[in-house]
């Protein structure tokens, strides 16, 4: 994993970024995005995705070979609830991942590899190109606020 600290020098002296608040809010944040990728495999209706994704109107969620973008928590739980019929399998992690804080946003890019099976049998490897926006919620918990997945590889 890259991080991309946030330096005194952008954002002014007052930042400490060795500070024990900072790397505690990195290890949240890392654990946030390790378990967004262990809900991916969970092929529930959307129970997994909810406790990861930001219930908010502005979530998003762009699919590889999306031709929309799924906007709002009802309509992204609903994808969800009904996208897991599809697949007989479905795991992916993140690699080459470099992440970036900003206050009460994070974002990660990077690549997704792995292997979905839809439930015909049929195979598909996992190869995108992925960002990942992450934010920081009143309670301290970084929560998915936009994943959007393109054909890779990098």
């Amino acid at each position: 994993m890259y991080l991309i600290q946030p330096s005194a020098e952008n954002f002014g002296s007052s930042l400490n970024t060795s500070s024990t608040a900072f790397g505690n809010s990195c290890r949240r944040l890392s654990s946030a995005s390790e378990a967004f990728y262990a809900a991916l495999p969970v092929l529930d209706d959307g129970t997994a995705m909810s406790r990861v994704f930001a219930q908010t109107p502005y979530v998003t969620f762009v699919k590889p070979m999306s031709k929309d973008i799924i906007v709002g928590w009802p309509a992204l739980n609903g994808y969800f609830a009904k996208d897991t019929a599809r697949f007989a399998s479905r795991q992916s992690r993140i690699t080459k991942r470099v992440l970036h804080v900003n206050g009460n946003l994070a974002w990660e890019l990077g690549v997704e590899v792995g292997e979905s099976q839809l439930r015909d049998g049929t195979k598909a490897p996992v190869n995108w190109v992925v960002t990942n926006v992450l934010e920081k919620q009143a309670d301290g918990k970084w929560l998915m606020v936009s994943h959007h997945v393109q054909p890779g590889p990098i």
